[in-house]
């Protein structure tokens, strides 16, 4: 364990990684039980009761209807806002672009949800459990047409997929032949269309001799996942793609060793390998700290649980996030949301400025804002009576142990100022824009 000493600056950056920020109240909680116990916390959302699950199965059409995908999307960012299990959640989100599908082509609401609900469940697991049941997915089995891979026409692109995209990575040591190979071994994968469930057709099947990665014998696409995510290439392209995730976008050869032999040394187990980077020096060190740009969902997600806002308020939220480029169930193709600087351009930022003003408006037209707003303040000065007190203030609430940058910090105190006059502030006046202005910063963009 290598975690600092707690501070507002660090609890901070842990929670916009390993969750989608905190409201209020769990603000204080995670500050008072500090770094390490929050980390614990996050990393075993087992021992946290939620009443999402439970809502969700009994919920009716009113709200989550799983044949249509818009109400998915929705409920998705829903569970975002109000998980008790944030991390889970946030590795859903990561898990989802690893292994992207898109309903553009699966067109079946339900299908998206059962593989949602599946990466939900094996998010900290074991990777070679959640690789076998993605590969048996029905959304999956469509989307690279494994449920047209058949003895004598044997389609590849299940098996290419997988070995590039999913486990070793482009240059990973695989051939061609590999990929042929594989698709042979994954002949007969099927499943019911109408239950959902995986079937496996021995008629279609092709139980002839392979050879794939050194190995021969009749193998079938279990021998090939078994195969795969003991290779050394493996463990390298997961640990590396889950330290971009956490941490920033240049892991050493050094980290990727460590995390590599964790994985191995768990038994490929995802928890042990997202523990070790979230207690690593690394993820506190400077290289780290605000070194990533937040996701649309992030931001959004973010955003509502700050100032622990009506869900309503953020209006069409789903909309919201895909306008900032990242439709949700739809990644563009099977390699996923490019992420990064990507995120932002002139049209999804002006979204994001966009979101921003229309959820300030809705939570201020219903009189909630400066309830919300004063509830939220992490540092509360007797009587805000500055513009410099202003800004203190608020962007306590989103930016908690970051300070702004000068030219930052000079546009929000002119702005706070009461008509110009640099001594004077009206707060509640102010404040809505103030909010306004912090969520279009520059820093506010990063996590």
């Amino acid at each position: 364990m290598a975690i600092p000493p707690t501070s507002p600056r660090m609890m901070a950056h842990l929670l916009r990684r390993a969750a989608f920020g905190a409201t209020p109240s769990e603000w204080q909680h995670c500050m008072s039980i500090g770094l390490a116990a929050t980390t614990n916390q996050l990393l075993h959302p087992e021992s946290i009761p939620s009443t999402l699950d439970q809502f969700e199965s009994e919920v009716t059409n009113q709200f989550v209807n799983p044949d249509d995908i818009g109400s998915l999307k929705k409920w998705w960012v829903y569970r975002m806002v109000h998980s008790p299990r944030p991390l889970q959640e946030k590795l859903t989100l990561f898990w989802h672009n690893h292994f992207a599908t898109a309903n553009f082509k699966v067109d079946n609401p339900q299908w998206m949800w059962q593989q949602n609900q599946t990466l939900r469940a094996h998010s900290l697991g074991n990777f070679r459990t959640m690789l076998g049941a993605i590969a048996r997915d029905p959304a999956m089995l469509v989307w690279l047409d494994g449920a047209l891979n058949r003895k004598g026409r044997p389609n590849e692109n299940f098996g290419r997929e997988m070995l590039e995209l999913f486990t070793m990575g482009i240059g990973g040591g695989y051939t061609e032949t590999d990929v042929k190979e594989a698709a042979r071994a994954f002949t007969g994968w099927r499943f019911d269309r109408d239950s959902s469930a995986f079937l496996f057709s021995a008629d279609q099947h092709d139980d002839g001799i392979k050879t794939f990665l050194g190995q021969t014998g009749r193998l079938n696409g279990d021998d090939i996942l078994d195969i795969v995510v003991r290779h050394p290439s493996t463990a390298a392209f997961i640990t590396t793609k889950l330290y971009k995730f956490f941490v920033n976008d240049s892991p050493s050869s050094d980290d990727i060793a460590s995390l590599s032999k964790i994985y191995f040394d768990s038994g490929f187990d995802i928890r042990a390998v997202v523990g070790h980077i979230l207690t690593s020096p690394t993820f506190y060190s400077p290289a780290a700290y605000m070194a990533k740009v937040k996701s649309p969902a992030e931001f959004v997600a973010g955003t509502i649980r700050a100032l622990d806002a009506p869900f309503t308020a953020a209006g069409t939220v789903s909309e919201s996030v895909r306008v900032m480029g990242q439709d949700l169930y739809n990644p563009p193709n099977v390699k996923g949301w490019p992420e990064g600087r990507m995120w932002i351009n002139s049209m999804t930022f002006l979204e994001r400025v966009n979101f921003s003003n229309r959820f300030i408006s809705e939570l201020t037209r219903h009189g909630n804002f400066s309830d919300n707003l004063q509830a939220a303040i992490k540092s509360r000065p007797d009587r805000i009576v500055t513009p410099d007190a202003a800004v203190d203030a608020v962007w306590s609430v989103f930016m908690p142990g970051q300070s702004a940058t000068p030219e930052t910090r000079a546009a929000l105190v002119a702005f706070a100022a009461d008509n110009g006059q640099p001594n004077q502030v009206h707060f509640e006046g102010s404040a809505p824009g103030l909010t306004a202005l912090i969520l279009s910063s520059p820093e506010y963009q990063l996590a």
